[in-house]
């Protein structure tokens, strides 16, 4: 008799036609009594039923008890069961939330997390972040039109209110900039991400803000995401090293467009960086969230960010 047929009869396993979808591909499932297993890949289980559900290679699906197999499987078993409750709990959550950094001058940060991101797991380390800004101080306004990117990317999106337009690139610097600290420090404390994914991006004042915040943040900024903006010919800075820079513009905004090949012409020669742009209809204005999305992709690919 077969390891199959003597699992059906000993266990008086009920078979059935139902198909699933896999949560692994084909394992061995051994039983602890004798050693035999099966390969199979698993549809279901429930740990607290002592039930488990595997689909044959002759596309059978058969019940059994967990409690029979060998100590290593059950822990397969449990591990499953604990990151299948992690994402539950983390789908229980909001996805958006806000944020006011101590000491930061009372401005906040917006939080967007991608679909299926779990606080402080090993798949949360490996997530690209975008921290982004605006000229308006309402950085909420760029989190928004670059969520559906989120999601299909699997970026976190932190919007930092820090920064807002004055009378000069100059005026408040320093005081903008230290408030742009407390919150870079605050997000790195309490949102997991890969430091080597960083993107800093924004729109009009909050672009050229992206480009100060990859030289007096950090240096190992991965990317660069304008929307409608420019260096402000701050061409004697260090900037990070290879990052790719998408501009992003549309195509009336006539003082975007004027510094492109010349921020474009330095980032490369200067910081050995790739530079792409986007163009669509319109002028000074946020880009819509289809070419946001085809700009962020680029970036993704280009540095090749793995998939979550």
């Amino acid at each position: 008799m077969t390891l199959t047929r003597t699992l059906i009869v000993f266990l008086c396993l009920q078979i059935t036609l139902l198909c699933g979808e896999d949560l692994s591909g084909t394992q061995d499932w051994t039983r602890a009594k004798d050693n035999n297993s099966i390969s199979a890949s698993l549809l279901s289980f429930d740990l607290d039923q002592d039930r488990v559900s595997l689909k044959l290679k002759n596309g059978k699906v058969v019940d059994i008890k967990a409690s029979i197999l060998i100590p290593a499987h059950i822990a397969r078993l449990e591990q499953l069961d604990s990151e299948n409750k992690a994402k539950q709990e983390a789908a229980s959550k909001p996805r958006l939330s806000s944020h006011t950094p101590e000491g930061g001058g009372g401005f906040k940060v917006h939080v967007y997390k991608p679909a299926g991101y779990i606080d402080d797991s090993p798949s949360s380390k490996t997530r690209p972040i975008a921290i982004l800004y605006t000229g308006s101080g309402r950085s909420i306004t760029v989190v928004d039109r670059l969520k559906a990117a989120s999601d299909e990317l699997g970026w976190v999106l932190v919007g930092v209110d820090a920064y807002k337009n004055t009378s000069s690139l100059e005026d408040r610097y320093e005081e903008r900039m230290e408030h742009t600290k407390t919150a870079f420090e605050w997000i790195r404390n309490n949102i997991s991400f890969d430091p080597n994914k960083m993107v800093f991006g924004g729109m009009s004042g909050g672009a050229w803000w992206s480009y100060q915040s990859a030289s007096d943040l950090t240096k190992e900024a991965a990317a660069i995401l304008a929307f409608g903006g420019w260096m402000g010919n701050m061409h004697d800075k260090k900037y990070s090293r290879k990052m790719a820079v998408a501009m992003v513009n549309g195509d009336k905004d006539k003082n975007a467009l004027s510094y492109e090949e010349k921020d474009g012409d330095f980032l490369k020669r200067k910081a050995s960086c790739t530079v792409k742009t986007f163009h669509f209809p319109g002028a000074h204005i946020l880009a819509p969230s289809e070419v946001a999305l085809e700009a962020a992709r680029w970036i993704h690919t280009t540095k090749k960010f793995a998939q979550p």
